[in-house]
């Protein structure tokens, strides 16, 4: 297992990433959702700010990282907050509209180099 925080990675290793962090904030202690896929811990908001930036690390020029969402309890819009890196675009899917797929490509030059 790794962490999205803190990759083994050199910089401007990839040119494509994927990021799909746990969703969870609030889990029951026997949750299947959470032993399954993981649960965020109190400072989340650190944790997927930190997330974003690793993953820009490791990102080469104009690469393109691929970022999916679930908002069952955490809207996107708050989660788009902790990047400065404006989406190319995004779309939700599933049958309530609550997952969502969001394509960044990093810019050259900018504070992730």
């Amino acid at each position: 297992m790794m962490d999205f925080r803190d990759m083994p990675y050199p910089d401007k290793s990839f040119k494509l990433v994927s990021f799909d962090p746990p969703h969870l904030v609030r889990a029951g202690p026997k949750s299947w959702l959470a032993a399954k896929y993981g649960k965020l811990g109190k400072d989340w908001r650190e944790d997927i700010r930190r997330g974003f930036e690793e993953c820009f690390r490791v990102l080469d020029d104009d690469g393109v990282l691929v970022f999916k969402w679930n908002e069952t309890q955490v809207k996107i819009s708050e989660l788009l907050t902790l990047t400065p890196v404006q989406p190319l675009f995004g779309h939700p899917t599933g049958r309530k509209g609550l997952t969502h797929w969001y394509v960044f490509m990093k810019p050259k030059g900018g504070e992730h180099d």
